[in-house]
């Protein structure tokens, strides 16, 4: 993928921004492990929110509108955002990597990826980002969508470099 057949140093940094209150992650474990792992390609950091108060007065359109402002007011600086969207662009795991590799290549700007709450992202936010990238097209709870993001991020990093973790 990229030339010389591996991630070249950056100072890019690549963010995973959610809302959770982690007290019944039964995933922490697998979490850790990639975190671990797509730390020895790239500066990562998942950055853990707190889940917002909604008023249970609101409708679905006004808790995606404070969603936006909370994530927004919390996106690093700078930082080129996707969202992570069940009606997103879907990729095989050689076409994430590339998809990957070409983001690092042509723009040295840091990349957040950000899972939404429940009811999903507003329009506007989604105009606003980058793009949106989809999972699977099956919902899932977020501690399992982090898991899945996470794994396949590190794949995405094996397979720039030629190593041996993914089998077509």
């Amino acid at each position: 993928m990229s030339s010389g057949g591996c991630v070249k140093p950056s100072i890019l940094k690549i963010y995973l921004l959610y809302q959770s209150k982690d007290s019944k992650n039964h995933y922490a474990d697998a979490e850790r492990l990639f975190i671990g792992r797509i730390a020895k390609y790239i500066k990562f950091e998942a950055i853990q929110l707190a889940p917002l108060k909604i008023s249970k007065s609101l409708n679905s359109e006004q808790v995606q509108q404070k969603e936006m402002e909370y994530f927004q007011s919390r996106i690093p600086v700078g930082s080129r955002v996707y969202l992570l969207d069940e009606k997103g662009k879907r990729y095989a795991s050689r076409d994430f990597a590339k998809w990957l590799d070409n983001q690092m290549a042509y723009d040295s700007r840091d990349i957040c990826f950000v899972i939404g709450g429940a009811y999903g992202f507003s329009k506007t936010f989604k105009q606003l980002a980058e793009g949106q990238l989809s999972l699977s097209d099956m919902t899932m709870a977020h501690h399992l969508a982090r898991v899945v993001f996470l794994e396949q991020l590190y794949r995405g990093f094996t397979i720039i470099n030629n190593e041996p973790y993914h089998n077509d």
